[in-house]
């Protein structure tokens, strides 16, 4: 997996990176909750982690009204 430094700057230069990343981080939290592995909460962080910043990115775009 990518750092989330490198995450951020490939989603801020591309909307439709940002959108399907919204679409699909939720989803893949929910499959790493169901698999209760013991590497579970550290993936299921890094993820959150990653949703924060699209959704951030995305409220920040919205009030500047580029979406």
């Amino acid at each position: 997996m990518i750092s989330v430094k490198r995450f951020k700057e490939q989603v801020v230069n591309n909307q439709e990176s940002l959108d399907r990343m919204l679409r699909v981080l939720p989803h893949m939290i929910q499959q790493e909750v169901e698999l209760n592995l013991p590497k579970s909460p550290k993936i299921i962080k890094d993820l959150q982690k990653r949703l924060d910043i699209c959704r951030e990115i995305y409220a920040i775009r919205r009030l500047q009204g580029d979406c």
